[in-house]
């Protein structure tokens, strides 16, 4: 069931209200980060068509990764629609899978374009949190990704067709030509606190770049906001001990980015102690 706020949009005010929709946030999300990604590796001296290729590379890989995700969580649903696994532009991908893709294909694109991994990691990694930013908008406006009932008042109804319509359908809340009840727009919390990171990690790009603790600080940062926003969640994400498959992947990466901080913290020169002669 696709869903575009584009189309509600577009009855409420009339045709031709432009209003972007999943598949182009995505594609702006590609683009954006492609950019910083760029801008960032020029000044620190890398080959950039090089570097074109690898993100290029990294991107396809990471949609395929979350794509994939997505069709082993639901293969009843794929089972009887095969052809919809490729329409990855409507939306069902999964961070996790992409993450996970990602990092898999980057560790391999380096070593066949010979390029170091840890420096190129730190050019990219403010791009990253771009991208989460500007994918969170488009799961918002492909009416994915949403949060429990909430009486906030920021909280967001959905026209029918979406997921939190279909949900509150499915429980007997709502009618069929009724909005749905207010939900919390996890879709945004997520989207601005990733753009948050990406300011910290711009921040701190000139102290940190060149070993990887730059990449290893947007694996702090990152999982500390997306394991707390998977409570929030409406959809059934329970994995194992009451967490999600996304919070205990933002465990890990979080342990494993402070493990590399502890191991590769700049050692501080030691200072002379003078021996004084009685």
């Amino acid at each position: 069931m696709q869903y575009r706020l584009i189309a509600f949009f577009e009855e409420l005010v009339g045709t031709g209200f432009f209003v972007p929709d999943y598949a182009i946030m995505l594609a702006l999300a590609l683009v954006m980060g492609l950019y910083m990604a760029l801008r960032s590796a020029e000044p620190a001296g890398f080959d950039l068509k090089k570097v074109f290729f690898s993100y290029v590379f990294v991107a396809g890989c990471a949609l395929a990764a979350a794509r994939i995700y997505m069709v082993l969580r639901s293969p009843a649903y794929f089972a009887d629609r095969p052809l919809e696994v490729f329409y990855f532009w409507q939306g069902g991908l999964a961070s996790s899978g992409a993450i996970i893709g990602g990092l898999a294909a980057a560790v391999l694109v380096v070593r066949l374009q010979g390029l170091p991994l840890a420096p190129l990691l730190d050019c990219c990694a403010p791009s990253i949190a771009l991208t989460i930013a500007l994918g969170r908008v488009g799961c918002f406006l492909n009416g994915c990704c949403f949060g429990h009932q909430s009486d906030l008042f920021w909280a967001m109804r959905f026209p029918p067709d979406s997921g939190p319509h279909a949900l509150h359908l499915h429980q007997g809340v709502i009618g069929a030509g009724q909005l749905s009840l207010p939900v919390h727009p996890t879709q945004l919390y997520e989207a601005g606190y990733a753009l948050l990171v990406m300011a910290i990690l711009l921040g701190l790009r000139r102290k940190l770049s060149g070993d990887g603790r730059l990449f290893a600080m947007l694996f702090v940062l990152y999982p500390l906001g997306r394991f707390a926003n998977e409570f929030l969640r409406a959809d059934d994400r329970v994995f194992m001990f009451g967490l999600s498959f996304p919070q205990w992947l933002a465990l890990l990466a979080l342990i494993t980015a402070i493990v590399f901080f502890g191991t590769h913290a700049p050692r501080r020169a030691r200072t002379p102690v003078a021996v004084v002669k009685t």
